[in-house]
């Protein structure tokens, strides 16, 4: 009768963490984000990776995987360098960055646009302008129309 092979000692100090199946799982996160940039995925449809660049965003380099280390296979597609990015079905996002302050100024210039809309919204308008809505009589009219 031949002798059981004797089980070897693992190396458990260079494996990565372990993440259980039914563990949360965070496949869209950055490694090594810088404080001083504000980080977004975006898809390459239709120019929009362009539109980001034009706007002063730029790729983020591949030093490491994104999210769970299966997830990530750097691209060397012309002009992009290595870049993040990360498959979902059969599309791949691209992890691009932005200046904090620039990303402030932008959203800051993009809620005062969305305040004014609000604004204006809740001001009551001219006297029998469009979209007006007065009870006269028990009926309603909107536009100049009769609602009842």
């Amino acid at each position: 009768m031949s002798k059981k092979p004797e089980l070897q000692h693992l190396d458990t100090s260079k494996r990565p963490d372990r993440i259980p199946i039914d563990g949360p799982r965070n496949i869209l996160s950055i490694p090594n984000q810088d404080p001083n940039y504000h980080y977004t995925w975006q898809f390459p449809d239709a120019g929009n990776l362009e539109r980001f660049l034009n706007a002063g965003y730029e790729f983020v380099a591949a030093e490491g995987n994104a999210g769970d280390a299966s997830i990530d296979k750097p691209s060397r597609l012309p002009g992009m360098g290595t870049a993040l990015t990360c498959v979902s079905g059969p599309k791949t996002l691209y992890a691009l960055r932005i200046r904090q302050e620039w990303y402030d100024e932008d959203f800051a210039k993009a809620q005062a646009q969305i305040d004014e809309q609000e604004r204006q919204a809740s001001t009551p308008s001219h006297e029998g302008g469009y979209g007006e809505v007065k009870k006269s009589g028990g009926s309603q009219v909107k536009g100049g129309h009769r609602l009842s």
